[in-house]
């Protein structure tokens, strides 16, 4: 039945009470509905310490322009060369890798990387300088092993898992961009088969934690050193691509497969970069197509630092010296932290549809891309202490680099190295890779980031581009705007050519109609909104759980569950009747059951009834209070708080 658009719906299964349950409400804003991101809980601040605006996609512009210059001289340069053994080009990994001119020896990470953040930005890389730079990626497919390889001398055999899903999802991405080049898009088509065969491998035997896959043996290989369990993160995004490009079903179910591994793995599965694509398609899956994963748990798997495979490994939370590195993603624990450059722009890249498809994270999402976006820009030489870098000795150095306009980034830096606190570097110089900490193959993905955030006419409120991801450029446009701001601020939203209605995702409405060039926007303290570009005139439909133009899919109803006049680690004794609100987009919801379960012992309440429980029946001690929400139109929601028991 279709239904009208509706305010948000707030049912108070015992009377609301304040509580702090966001990132933005420690400033006094707080948006109904909204959940949080823990990690995002520790920034302090929503502003962040510090705050400017870097254009990375000037920068990814000037780096393109720089690195593609065969022309170029001094030391180190030119970066770019021809391959002619693999009749490719190559770029190395850093600024002085000795491996520059080393035919088969160049990264898919750097070039593939460099190819598609280019193209995000509008550079067509199919026909510049005369060549055909697309065209040559096809030197990075193994003819004998049908998968894209992250080496044009590599093989799949005893190589890290990341090393062959994260190019093959690089090189995807291209041939999205490039329909036309018919080779590289048979090369996906095959490398996407591959993966699916190999899934079907794994799935049918011990799941996905593993360190490789030999495509030659076609069986999963462990080192007795890592595995990478968040490789089936990876072939679940593969997955998604084959049934986009193909509609074949057996891949849409076995990206379900895959993240069906991911949902229930015991712990974070985050080994390098293949867990942050997680979320944002979770979220469209949820959105879409009727799944229940749990998209809260992945974006802590993601930020947390709790990593399985790789301890420490996630988000970035504190200051390091005079300097902020909240949202830089790294490790939290490698000699007290360890950020780096081509993880941060990754993740900015892999999440920006996240808030497209679940709302509910519009808010602390914002922080984050506010916190990361300004942070990132320590990872360039003109933006911090000179005495606090690695090439500060190297006076030559220096000196090409601000020539070629510090469009290079470091690769990491580090909470302490050389008794400096932060350090500007990487690992390079330290274990003698390179001759420089100044890395390409971070420069190479700086054009995800620059796709994905934009500033606006407003200091600090950015507008992050929810379609920056090539699968999704095809939907309506869509933009996250949050203000991090304690007042009420009014941003000029520009529009591209045409007449428009603007609908925002959170609040389900329509907030503008038949607008054009630009419309001032007001964004109350801390309030966060996702604008939908529709076609002036457009109908909403309310259909179930979605929103609805001309039969595609913009939004869908959601429902935030929160335990309300308790803090984590209180003390509780006796009989406990938990406070609780349940926020519904859909004006006409009602709740079915909730659930709570305390020791792996569950109990149902039926619709609205009161819910409370009695400690003696669960013993003293720390605990778990799990609580779930499951609402007659089908949304669902969860929350938990660990609590003492008396």
């Amino acid at each position: 039945m279709k239904k009208q658009l509706a305010a948000l719906l707030i049912v108070a299964l015992v009377a609301p009470a304040a509580c702090g349950r966001s990132s933005a409400e420690n400033s006094g804003a707080y948006m109904a509905g909204q959940k949080n991101i823990d990690r995002v809980d520790r920034y302090g601040s929503v502003l962040p310490k510090d705050y400017e605006w870097f254009d990375y996609e000037e920068r990814a512009k000037a780096y393109d322009g720089l690195v593609y210059d065969e022309t170029l001289s001094g030391v180190y340069a030119p970066f770019v060369w021809q391959d002619e053994t693999y009749d490719t080009f190559g770029l190395a990994a850093y600024v002085g890798d000795g491996r520059v001119g080393a035919d088969g020896s160049e990264e898919a990470v750097t070039t593939v990387a460099s190819v598609l953040s280019a193209t995000l930005l509008g550079i067509d890389k199919s026909s510049q300088n005369g060549k055909n730079y697309v065209a040559m990626l096809h030197a990075y497919f193994s003819e004998e092993e049908n998968i894209i390889l992250n080496n044009p001398a590599g093989s799949s055999k005893t190589t890290s898992m990341w090393y062959l899903i994260y190019p093959t999802i690089l090189y995807t991405q291209v041939s999205v961009c490039y329909p036309d080049e018919a080779q590289i898009r048979e090369d996906t088509l095959s490398a996407i088969e591959s993966w699916y065969k190999a899934a079907e491998v794994m799935a049918a035997g011990d799941g996905f934690n593993y360190t490789g896959f030999d495509f030659a043996e076609m069986a999963p290989y462990q080192n007795d050193i890592w595995k990478e369990p968040d490789s089936a993160a990876g072939i679940a995004v593969l997955m998604w691509y084959g049934y986009s490009l193909t509609g074949e079903e057996k891949y849409l179910e076995m990206a379900k497969t895959c993240l069906d591994f991911v949902n229930t793995f015991e712990g974070s599965s985050l080994y390098e970069a293949l867990l942050y694509f997680a979320p944002a398609l979770a979220a469209k899956l949820n959105a879409e197509y009727g799944t229940a994963y749990d998209v809260e748990g992945f974006l802590d798997d993601v930020m947390n630092g709790g990593s399985i495979p790789r301890g420490g490994w996630g988000s970035i939370a504190g200051e390091w010296g005079d300097y902020s590195m909240n949202g830089l993603m790294g490790s939290t624990t490698d000699g007290g932290g360890y950020a780096f450059a081509m993880n941060t722009f990754a993740a900015a890249y892999a999440m920006s549809s996240l808030a497209k498809y679940d709302t509910r994270y519009a808010q602390a999402l914002g922080t984050w891309y506010l916190q990361a976006a300004s942070n990132s820009r320590y990872f360039f030489a003109d933006t911090t202490n000179l005495e606090n870098q690695s090439a500060a000795l190297d006076e030559a150095l220096l000196e090409q680099i601000n020539t070629w306009g510090y469009c290079i980034p470091y690769e990491g830096i580090r909470k302490s190295q050389n008794s400096k606190t932060p350090w500007f570097g990487g690992d390079p110089t330290v274990y003698g890779w390179a001759d420089t900490d100044f890395s390409l193959y971070s420069g190479a993905h700086m054009g995800m980031m620059g796709a994905v955030v934009r500033r606006t006419d407003v200091d600090g409120i950015l507008r992050i581009n929810c379609n920056a991801q090539v699968c999704e450029q095809e939907a309506y446009a869509a933009y996250l705007l949050f203000n991090p701001h304690d007042k009420e601020k009014t941003v000029t939203y520009i529009l591209p050519e045409g007449s428009f209605d603007l609908f925002d995702s959170v609040k389900k409405e329509v907030i503008a109609s038949g607008v054009s060039e630009s419309v001032k926007l007001t964004l109350s303290a801390g309030e966060a909104v996702v604008i939908i570009e529709l076609p002036a005139g457009s109908q909403v439909a309310h259909d179930g759980t979605g929103y609805f133009v001309d039969g595609k899919q913009i939004a869908c109803d959601t429902t935030t569950l929160y335990i309300n006049g308790l803090s984590h680690n209180d003390t509780v004794s006796g009989t406990v009747k938990l406070d609780i609100d349940c926020v519904s987009t859909n004006p006409e919801a009602e709740v079915d059951r909730i659930v709570l379960t305390i020791g792996g012992v569950s109990t149902e309440f039926a619709g609205g009834s009161k819910v409370s429980f009695q400690t003696k029946d669960y013993g003293s001690g720390s605990k778990t209070v799990l609580l779930e929400v499951y609402m007659q139109d089908g949304t669902y929601d969860k929350t938990d708080i660990r609590l003492r028991f008396e």
